[in-house]
């Protein structure tokens, strides 16, 4: 008998809940938002809004079946749905600033936020509801035969007060919302009854149909390393004539020698740092003099604390230190020691971890938070001392823009962004350039593309390209540009080679 008891008391929680979420929630966001103060929900608020009406429904579904595993199936489905929904939307706007959000905001958290609490509320509330649920035979022996359970005359109006904020939502969505296939609006017009200003859209239907990917904006390829090359992926066909290049030549450089790295890796990036050429390999680095013997080496942990891509470049920090950055515009700042704990360094590198460091003061890791460059890769780092510049790869998403990110070097916050203007020749854009190494000199980045096998010196006062510089085509994977003197030097992986060669 007292099992029987908790059976009916855990079928009149499972009423309170299922009613609840939706006079609340659901009722509140039609009823008062809706009609009131003239919300309308945009696709994602309405999917929202469904799968709480579905979680209710099932709750009530229960409360008049029984227990029965397909129910409660549903509602863990529909809960589940429902939170990726609200995720989703949450992080749309997750990034932006101090009240920047989207549409109505409750005690200062908007809808969509609110919707991740609700369906948040609903999985702890099943978890302690069924702590203390009665054994499962109970429920049987409180149904007996019947095939629907009998239930009292509040619990009745409650079911009609249910069906009657449903059938409010179906008005609703009809009227600022449309039927199959207008889809709904992304950003919707207030609600109204009149016609005039009513909109029925079926843009993002069609739009969601012509691609499908779970990674949204997020699904770009790799970019093209010398240790995988990736030009098929990203769908950007390499040459080395600089004819093809999208600007004029200005000058050209000819080939006064070249040697080569004795080192059994391709190497992706070149620098030249107190006199000594400073190389990587995807997460490896080299030290080498100026005979290119390397001195020292030491390969990072990529996947420590802030998770680094494969590195693209190295640049001098802090007078006496590097930092290292990967394609995803996370970095490490590191320092070379002879004697370093190789214990406490050890989180960092996998291999160097007791002749250099990764932890300590003014070392570790760390991101780039960037705007116009957030769904690009980079493939290029420099700086002047005060500033980092970043240069955006082409990928299979977006093959015209070329954005430059200024970052202070003194906390590694982004200070400002620019494409540069250009002459550019009928037809041609910026993303036509791959640009895979930049070194700074007197307020101008050379921007070297191992495409078309261009430098392009981007003055940074005008945010404009002031001259196009072609290197010959025998170079043929053009990944590294150091300034020596008055030569240039550029290494380029061939033939399973490296090999740095040096021009005037």
């Amino acid at each position: 008998m007292n099992e029987i008891k908790k059976a009916k008391f855990f079928y009149g929680l499972m009423f309170l809940a299922g009613f609840l979420i939706i006079l609340l929630p659901v009722g509140i966001a039609n009823l008062y938002f809706g009609y009131v103060l003239k919300d309308s929900p945009c696709t994602l608020c309405w999917g929202q809004r469904e799968a709480m009406i579905f979680i209710g429904v099932m709750a009530l579904f229960i409360v008049r079946y029984g227990m029965k595993a397909k129910y409660l199936a549903t509602l863990l489905v529909m809960t589940a749905f429902g939170l990726w929904q609200s995720l989703a939307h949450f992080g749309n706007h997750a990034g932006r600033d101090l009240d920047q959000g989207f549409g109505l905001a409750v005690f200062g958290i908007h809808t969509y936020f609110w919707a991740e609490i609700v369906f948040w509320a609903v999985v702890l509330l099943l978890g302690v509801m069924f702590f203390f649920a009665p054994k499962f035979s109970a429920f049987e022996a409180e149904q007996g035969d019947n095939s629907v359970r009998e239930f009292c005359t509040p619990v009745r109006l409650g079911f009609v007060v249910v069906a009657l904020i449903i059938a409010s939502n179906v008005f609703q969505a009809f009227v600022s919302t449309g039927i199959p296939p207008y889809y709904g609006q992304g950003d919707p017009v207030r609600f109204t009854l009149d016609k005039k200003y009513i909109i029925w859209d079926d843009s993002g239907y069609k739009k969601h149909w012509s691609t499908i990917s779970f990674l949204g904006k997020r699904d770009v390829r790799n970019p093209d390393y010398a240790f995988a090359p990736a030009s098929e992926k990203l769908g950007v066909k390499f040459d080395n004539e600089h004819a093809n290049a999208p600007l004029n030549i200005d000058e050209n450089l000819q080939i006064v020698s070249k040697r080569e790295f004795n080192i059994q890796k391709p190497l992706n990036s070149l620098s030249l740092i107190n006199g000594e050429y400073v190389v990587s390999s995807k997460w490896e680095v080299f030290f080498a003099d100026e005979n290119l013997s390397v001195k020292s080496d030491f390969e990072i942990d990529p996947y420590f604390s802030a998770t680094i891509d494969p590195i693209i470049g190295i640049v001098p920090f802090m007078d006496d230190k590097f930092m290292l950055m990967g394609s995803n515009k996370s970095y490490l700042r590191f320092a070379k020691n002879d004697k370093a704990d190789d214990a406490l360094q050890y989180a960092d590198f996998v291999r160097g971890n007791d002749k250099f460091e990764g932890q300590g003061k003014g070392l570790g890791r760390g991101r780039i938070d960037t705007v116009r460059a957030k769904f690009f890769h980079i493939g290029a780092v420099a700086t002047d001392g005060k500033y980092i510049y970043t240069a955006t790869l082409p990928n299979n998403k977006d093959q015209k823009s070329l954005v430059i990110s200024k970052i202070l070097a003194k906390d590694r916050q982004l200070s400002g962004e620019f494409s540069p203007s250009a002459n550019l020749k009928e037809g041609k854009n910026l993303g036509d350039l791959y640009i895979t190494s930049m070194v700074h000199k007197d307020g101008v980045l050379y921007a070297m593309s191992k495409n078309h096998n261009v430098i392009v010196l981007i003055d940074l006062a005008s945010e404009s390209v002031v001259k196009t510089i072609a290197f010959p085509s025998e170079i043929k994977n053009a990944r590294g540009l150091v300034i020596n003197g008055q030569n240039l030097e550029i290494l380029s992986y061939e033939n399973s080679k490296n090999i740095l060669y040096t021009l005037k």
